[in-house]
């Protein structure tokens, strides 16, 4: 599958994307591939580096996923600046193309 959209940034600063799947997983910000675990496993957590972003600004957000078999999963998550925790990113920073 492919989930295709924007994200739009809460506030100007690093931020670190990060997936939770079971199998392969890839995400792209910005048109730059910055996690890819395209391999069969268990469910895991995959980070990305730190990727600078503007408040409010909508930068472009692709993530593939696939399942060979157990339950599916794969989730998005992300860091704020300042933060230390990954939450899912909300639906309200979250847009169709």
């Amino acid at each position: 599958v492919r989930w295709t959209g924007k994200v739009e940034a809460t506030s100007t600063g690093n931020f670190q994307f990060q997936t939770a799947s079971n199998d392969g997983v890839r995400l792209w910000i910005n048109g730059v591939l910055v996690i890819n675990n395209w391999t069969n496993h268990a469910t895991v957590n995959n980070n990305s580096g730190t990727i600078a972003l503007t408040q409010n600004q909508r930068y472009a957000v692709t993530m593939e996923f696939y399942d060979d078999s157990g339950a599916a999963v794969a989730k998005l998550r992300w860091t704020r600046p300042g933060q230390t925790s990954y939450v899912a990113v909300p639906a309200s920073r979250l847009y169709a193309n």
